[in-house]
């Protein structure tokens, strides 16, 4: 055989596989997008025409194989068609309804041909005379719309798939062409191979498709079919060489491959995840660490740091957060979201690249570009919750210089965490809000209670002194009056107490304020009541007074728990970065139904209490980042409240 006839086998085996790859990898990526479907089946329709080729060679004289080299251009005018009008924008019900006719057609003349009714000959006469007008069609409208790229990368875009489709069609032609110095498929197979040659350029340049993750998967296909073949080849074998029950073994076979092919399979998916897929597991650990960065977020500050961060990290890119300032004034936004942004957002709510929106015609279109090109940002994706717009977060250009698919993806997941940490963040500023009317009106309610009594005291005071009663009884009256304003004094101090928060930049020494506290309280303290308050060097970031108020509050509401006979213990305890004061009491405890509520004002139900000695405990505490908390133990109740050490 002479080497004529030899290397075009191997251009038709070369144009066969890389077709197939295209169109396997285009259908892998379509997910219901029109454009690719189209690629595909272009692509797949050249595999095959490759392989039949091949098939009918030499001779081509075989009429079922000249059939099957043949069918493939049934569809293709159709396929053909169907992507330049995607390609260039045409919307999807136009689109189907001008190409439904020609995959009727098509298919219509296909089955004559395989029924005998039309010769071969015929069909080829027409598929030449209904392409020709549909191929010059389709390089007229990729050549119009590489044209009209305003920039070059898009025009570079665009001129890889106009030069493929000139190739292709002259391909598909150059069968029809008589050719007396090349073999019969040299010509057509060439042309096929330089177009899935260009296609894999594009592809690769211009980033259209995930290559890796898609030959990561066929690779895991292809491994585990080749083993589960090698499997059934060495049982068959085996079975010739034993001469036994082939459908017994096969059974016993199947019964081992159903227990081991999962665990074999999922460890198998593991390596090669590691092998293909170690940038999509580094991106998936990103978004887990965006995921948890958000789920403490109390404020649109808080989301766009952890975004920032995770951004930066995983891209090196530099990220722009803004809001929708109407929808989300109580949050208090540092950027607000353009009105024209806003508006082209919402008209087309999807992740947008330069690129992409360099392909996109109309107002939305103009604006998102503008917004990108003034920001100096590459991509822009809505926050969107509830099918209601939030905002919208830009990225900046990436290190690699491009964003691909995957990225996308990534991208668009960014945005969903994003919108479900604002979703969180307004329900709880919601939550809050409501908590402090509810406050207010139990404050309110408390202070109007604790003032009534004192002046219900005073002006029955006042109405005995105007009846000008005896000097003794009238210096009791008096007394009563001193008493009561002394005791209006005490609930407006705690009141005052309760409501100003005081700086956290403080220090103090626990011996002073333990001193100081036993000589303001020990006069006053009942004979029968033990107070033991535990010695100690620690120094707390707390000011002086404010650690003094939180323990006499403590002791004071403890010693009222045990009604002023029983026992008083203090500790201070060391932690990690924090002490925590413990008040413990052998009085009755605290009951149930009060332990919930018990650190809001007005909460109390011992007799004497004013219900605001422990909510100004807990607010003090937290206002240096501590907390305060109470629980009942074996004989009587246990306050802890955790501070910071100096």
């Amino acid at each position: 055989m002479s080497l004529i006839f030899e290397w075009p086998i191997c251009v038709a085996l070369a144009s066969a596989g890389l077709n197939g790859i295209i169109g396997a990898l285009a259908w892998v990526r379509s997910r219901g997008q029109p454009l690719y479907r189209a690629l595909a089946l272009m692509s797949l329709s050249f595999s095959l025409w490759s392989i039949g080729y091949l098939w009918a060679w030499p001779e081509f004289m075989d009429p079922f194989w000249m059939k099957m080299l043949f069918s493939p251009t049934a569809w293709l005018p159709g396929a053909t068609l169907s992507f330049a009008w995607c390609f260039t924008g045409l919307p999807q019900r136009q689109r189907r309804m001008r190409t439904a006719p020609l995959y009727i057609l098509g298919f219509l003349a296909l089955a004559l041909m395989w029924t005998g009714r039309i010769t071969l000959q015929q069909f080829r006469a027409a598929f030449i005379m209904g392409a020709v007008p549909i191929f010059a069609g389709v390089l007229y409208l990729l050549t119009a719309h590489w044209y009209s790229a305003r920039r070059g990368v898009e025009r570079n875009r665009r001129g890889y798939f106009l030069a493929a489709a000139w190739i292709a069609i002259i391909g598909c032609f150059s069968d029809f062409i008589v050719s007396f110095w090349l073999p019969f498929m040299a010509t057509a197979n060439t042309c096929l191979l330089l177009y899935a040659l260009i296609i894999l350029l594009a592809i690769e340049r211009h980033h259209l498709m995930d290559l890796r993750a898609a030959a990561g998967q066929a690779a895991a296909l292809i491994a585990g079919s080749s083993v589960l073949a090698g499997c059934l080849a060495a049982l068959a074998w085996a079975t010739r060489r034993v001469e036994g029950s082939l459908f017994l073994n096969f059974f016993v076979v199947s019964v081992v491959l159903v227990v081991a092919v999962p665990p074999l399979w999922n460890r198998a998916n593991r390596v090669f995840n590691r092998l293909f897929f170690e940038r999509q597991g580094r991106r998936e650990r990103a978004l887990e660490k965006l995921d948890l960065g958000l789920s403490d977020a109390s404020s649109l500050q808080s989301i766009e740091r952890a975004i920032a961060l995770v951004v930066a990290d995983e891209w090196g890119a530099e990220t722009l957060v803004v809001w929708d300032d109407n929808r989300l004034a109580d949050l208090e936004p540092t950027l607000g979201l353009a009105p024209d942004l806003q508006a082209a957002l919402i008209a087309a709510p999807s992740v947008w690249t330069e690129s992409a929106l360099e392909r996109e015609d109309g107002k939305w279109a103009a604006a998102l570009r503008a917004g990108l090109e003034d920001r100096g940002m590459r991509a822009i994706v809505p926050i969107v919750d509830e099918g209601q717009l939030l905002g919208a977060v830009l990225f900046g250009p990436p290190s690699q210089d491009f964003y691909d698919l995957a990225a996308l993806r990534w991208i668009r997941r960014v945005a969903q965490s994003a919108a479900r940490a604002t979703h969180a963040v307004q329900t709880t500023q919601r939550l809050v809000h409501s908590d402090r009317l509810a406050q207010m009106g139990t404050l309110a309610a408390g202070i109007a209670h604790e003032i009534r009594n004192p002046l219900s005291a005073m002006l029955g005071a006042v109405e005995v002194l105007r009846m000008k009663p005896p000097e003794q009884q009238r210096e009791e009256f008096l007394g009563v009056l001193k008493e009561e304003v002394l005791r209006l004094d005490g609930i407006l101090t705690e009141l005052l107490d309760y409501s100003s928060p005081k700086s956290r930049e403080a220090h103090c020494e626990w011996p002073k304020v333990r001193n100081k506290v036993l000589k303001l309280l020990g006069p006053d303290l009942p004979e029968g009541l033990v107070l033991e308050i535990q010695e100690g060097s620690q120094r707390l970031a707390v000011s002086g007074p404010h650690l003094q108020q939180i323990l006499i509050n403590l002791i004071k509401n403890a010693v009222r728990a045990v009604d002023g006979k029983g026992r008083v213990m203090v500790v201070l305890g060391d932690g990690d970065g924090f002490a925590t004061l413990r008040v413990a009491d052998d009085g009755p405890g605290i009951p149930q139904e009060v332990l919930p509520r018990l650190f809001t004002p007005y909460a109390s139900s011992a007799p004497g209490g004013t219900g605001l000695g422990l909510a100004t405990v807990r607010r003090l505490a937290e206002l240096y980042g501590g907390r305060a908390w109470a629980e009942n133990q074996g004989k009587g109740a246990l306050f802890s409240v955790e501070l910071p050490l100096a």
